[in-house]
């Protein structure tokens, strides 16, 4: 018979991406599993590789920490204004 801390190790522990490689994989994990999004994986990924994972991250960070009805939304217009911007200095 297994001991209980065992049983409850394996119940609490979540499992892991075996797909995860780089830093921005892991933090498109990150982020599209709190937003609860994990099949739109692919479209975060495209995003946060156009802005870049600092800005993600601090995108992520305010979001987290706010109460939003649907962060994923807010998400994707947050990077869009980074990206517009961005976009628009290299314009210049």
């Amino acid at each position: 018979m297994e001991d209980i801390s065992k049983i409850l190790d394996n119940k609490i522990t979540p499992k892991k991406n075996k797909n995860i490689h780089s830093e921005v994989h892991y933090w498109t994990d990150v982020i599209s599993s709190a937003f609860g999004e994990r099949k739109k994986f692919a479209m975060y990924l495209g995003l946060i590789n156009k802005i870049g994972v600092t800005e993600a991250r601090r995108i992520f960070a305010e979001i987290k920490d706010s109460k939003v009805t649907s962060p994923g939304k807010l998400f994707f217009w947050k990077a869009k204004q980074i990206n517009q911007a961005k976009t628009k200095n290299k314009k210049i």
